[in-house]
């Protein structure tokens, strides 16, 4: 923000915080080139064209005033306006416009010094028309306009000495004169560069928002596709009602861990979480891979689908390599968790309904008896077996081995025939269906 210790700008004109004053420099440099090259060329423009101004009012000593004009300012102002297009303007800007005004209250002061009496008033006037104008023409800061008015006091001083005005009150007068407009010089430097580095601070400050929102809303955007579809997050969004889809062809997966209710008895609750964190996130792992549509946990158990978004692949079979790998995944499992751990998994494949309900805590929910089926067939299923229906089993059997668990009595649904997902039918014989992980997920 802007009252920020770091943001606080010193009366000199700088930031307290040197990283910020080296940021508004490097901002502003293009502009700042700019601006001097248009200002700085425009005033030495005038300022030569001012040599007519000599031949008119001081004719006699005009060559001596065109020598000093045009040999002394114009090769400084030529200097100072090519390096003030480079990048050194970020260093050396004060430097650069203090030299340039040195140079312009040299050639009027020495005219003068060298002018009779009504040219010396003349010209002795246009030294206080410089410092008071250089917070506009060169962007003098407060501390280059103060060391800009007091050392063209001393040259006006040392000048006036060599036109012998014997008049103190004259000279004391245009001292007055001098410092006085160029303290109010001083005091409009500070105001105008301080507008400016204000101005750098609030656009600073709304362009830190405004990263800020734009990190806030991808975030928002990451936790919104973490839960949900990106179709799905998107309608979401843009319609202010429930979204419900109905499909005709998806496999459903249930699978319950075998074995981790005993395990978790004998951890602590840290153990247990991260534990099953590893578990669940190997598991989110193969869902990606397999652009499967993972549903839900409910405690132990896990729920996925296919076929609800993603269709590059045959669904069924993205769910067969989807329960074939959790079954691998399990035995490192155990190895590592020095625990006997398996998968218990229930496969069916009809029409469903999905969707998202309610106003919080979304979640992309499937529903429909498809869904129950699904569930019935894991909860009836051995421990370490992977059980589909004879819906599921049709659509895979020319690709995967099975075993005919023949009919079984189902919980809501009576007597179904079933069948235990062995694996992959192996090359030579029959089918081969396409490799849907690479090899080393398949091991």
């Amino acid at each position: 923000m802007n009252d920020s210790p770091r943001n606080r700008i010193r009366w000199t004109g700088t930031f307290a915080d040197p990283a910020i004053e080296r940021e508004f420099k490097e901002a502003c440099a293009d502009e700042l080139k700019r601006f001097l090259t248009v200002s700085l060329g425009v005033a030495t423009a005038v300022f030569l064209a001012y040599g007519l101004h000599d031949a008119w009012v001081i004719p006699t000593i005009r060559v001596r005033a065109w020598t000093v004009r045009y040999g002394v300012f114009l090769p400084v102002a030529v200097v100072v306006m090519l390096v003030a297009r480079t990048d050194l303007i970020r260093r050396a800007h004060q430097v650069l416009v203090l030299v340039y005004g040195w140079a312009a209250c040299f050639t009027v002061l020495y005219i003068a010094a060298i002018s009779p009496p009504h040219g010396f008033y003349l010209y002795s006037s246009y030294a206080v028309l410089f410092v008071t104008l250089g917070p506009f023409v060169a962007r003098m800061n407060v501390v280059t306009q103060l060391a800009f008015t007091f050392s063209t006091t001393l040259m006006y001083n040392a000048l006036e000495s060599v036109h012998s005005s014997d008049d103190v009150r004259v000279q004391l007068s245009a001292s007055a004169t001098l410092l006085s407009l160029g303290c109010i010089g001083a005091v409009l430097a500070y105001m105008l560069d301080k507008a400016e580095r204000t101005s750098y601070l609030q656009e600073r400050t709304i362009r830190e928002q405004v990263v800020a929102l734009d990190a806030e809303k991808q975030r928002s955007e990451e936790l919104l596709l973490n839960v949900l579809p990106p179709s799905i997050a998107e309608r979401l969004k843009n319609e202010n009602r429930s979204i419900a889809d109905g499909f005709e062809g998806v496999s459903v997966l249930f699978a319950d861990l075998v074995g981790f209710t005993q395990m978790s008895a004998r951890l602590t609750p840290e153990e247990l979480v991260d534990r099953l964190n590893q578990v669940f996130s190997n598991f989110d792992d193969l869902v990606d891979k397999l652009k499967l549509e993972k549903i839900k946990t409910i405690g132990d158990a896990y729920m996925v689908a296919g076929g609800l978004h993603s269709r590059e692949f045959d669904h069924a079979q993205a769910i067969a390599e989807m329960a074939l790998a959790m079954q691998r995944r399990m035995r490192d499992f155990s190895g590592q968790f020095g625990e006997e751990l398996g998968i218990r998994v229930g496969i069916h494949t009809g029409p469903v309904v999905a969707g998202v309900i309610g106003k919080k805590k979304f979640i992309y929910d499937v529903w429909g008896d498809t869904v129950n089926t699904a569930s019935r067939m894991e909860s009836h299923a051995e421990a370490g077996t992977i059980q589909v229906t004879e819906t599921t089993y049709e659509l895979l059997k020319l690709f995967y081995d099975f075993e005919s668990r023949g009919e079984i009595e189902v919980k809501g649904k009576g007597r179904m025939k079933t069948w235990i997902l062995i694996g992959r039918r192996a090359a030579g014989k029959g089918t081969v269906g396409p490799q849907l992980l690479p090899e080393s997920e398949r091991q």
